[in-house]
């Protein structure tokens, strides 16, 4: 199983997440590409993963990331996008939302430890891999308890030394450490961590979906999990840790021969084994889209901002689903207070009337999201995932 932490993109695509940031640490003023003047302007990124993209689409291939550290050349400019200079013969494309202009002289974007004896110690079982990135190749298996010195840092990424089997690379957010300023890491607390999924992860919108059989409005790329990576993102923006599952259950029932009606039984797996892993997982969110309802149902207004409005789901079938319905009710009156009219209400279901359960005996604090309809598109998908992050990161104290 894979995760990206924290996300992308427009999220999917633009961020994989990051450590997490001080409790109500206010967010660096991004810089606009329309805001970028003649003259040569640098710009540095406000998170600590941001993906770089071969060209200025959430499709694009990843190049690589970058993190805080070090600043970039903007050498071309296309919509909400930042071409930068990557080095003397490589550039690539980063969304401006995560950028804010700076200067030249900011310290290199790769960090290396000064102190020879610095070490990580392993809190929770973790991939090590071979390069700074949740898509990159598993190269070990790291068990709680175990410490591997200190090579550098990248991003939120540790290389470490394997001995005479190499280094690899470790997540910050599963170990404990002194970093090369002094400064203590530490891995999230105990269920205060988001986990994020898409049961149906490839469910589209109509202006986009290249499948459109029968029912079916699906898109093997541009799908709902990009919603979910935006969500991962913006959580980690205000504070909040998250880890976002870009399992792909719709190759899952076909590569297992099972038929749609088994999502949820194959996505329960995927929680299981992640709530089995780490212990720092609190809260589920199976995120979705709404069917083919009218548009005028799914949208809203504010500010100037269409929004794809949220529906909570709440699964009857599972014999504590109260407290999930009052964990839901919270998050619905938060939402509705800050951006009226966002929120379509908690919806109750039970077995006669779909899953009956989705998942939510897990935990007393999981729901299903449904992020609009098909009628909306991704963009205003993406409005609502910045909307729900900022009341979670207030319902969940790490803002001020």
């Amino acid at each position: 199983m894979r995760h990206t932490i924290g996300s992308a993109a427009i999220s999917a695509c633009l961020l994989l997440g990051s450590a997490e940031a001080a409790a109500g640490q206010t967010a660096a003023p991004s810089v606009k590409a329309s805001a970028v003047q003649s003259g040569k302007t640098y710009v540095q990124s406000t998170v600590d993963r941001l993906n770089v993209r071969t060209a200025p689409k959430l499709t694009a291939s990843v190049i690589q990331m970058i993190g805080k550290s070090g600043s970039y050349e903007v050498v071309d400019k296309q919509d909400e996008w930042f071409k930068i200079k990557l080095s003397a013969k490589q550039t690539g494309w980063v969304f401006a939302d995560y950028m804010k202009q700076t200067t030249v002289d900011a310290k290199p974007a790769v960090v290396k430890t000064s102190a020879a004896s610095a070490v990580v110690k392993i809190t929770d079982v973790t991939n090590l891999r071979k390069s700074p990135s949740t898509e990159a190749d598993i190269v070990g298996k790291a068990q709680p308890g175990q410490n591997y010195s200190i090579l550098g840092k990248e991003g939120d990424w540790y290389r470490v030394s394997l001995g005479a089997k190499g280094t690899a690379y470790v997540a910050a957010w599963v170990v404990s450490t002194n970093d090369a300023s002094g400064t203590k890491v530490q891995a999230p607390a105990s269920g205060r961590q988001v986990y994020i999924y898409h049961t149906h992860n490839r469910e589209s919108w109509k202006n986009v979906a290249t499948q459109t059989n029968g029912s079916s409005i699906d898109d093997p790329k541009i799908n709902i999990t990009l919603v979910g990576d935006r969500l991962g993102t913006a959580l980690q923006k205000r504070g909040v840790s998250a880890l976002v599952a870009d399992d792909d259950i719709t190759e899952r029932l076909a590569l297992n021969n099972l038929g749609f009606s088994q999502s949820y039984t194959e996505s329960r797996k995927i929680v299981q084994t992640a709530m089995k892993t780490n212990e720092s997982l609190g809260y589920f969110f199976d995120i979705h889209r709404d069917g083919d309802v009218p548009r005028k149902q799914t949208t809203v207004t504010l500010g100037g901002k269409t929004y794809a409005r949220v529906l909570f789901v709440i699964g009857m079938g599972n014999a504590d689903y109260k407290a999930n319905k009052q964990f839901a009710e919270a998050l619905h009156e938060r939402l509705d207070k800050k951006y009226p009219g966002l929120s379509r209400g908690v919806l109750m279901k039970d077995k006669a009337h779909g899953d009956g359960e989705y998942n939510q005996s897990l935990s007393p604090r999981s729901m299903l999201l449904e992020v609009g309809g098909a009628n909306n598109t991704l963009q205003e998908s993406l409005n609502t995932a910045d909307a729900f992050a900022d009341i979670f990161a207030a319902y969940t104290g790490t803002e001020v």
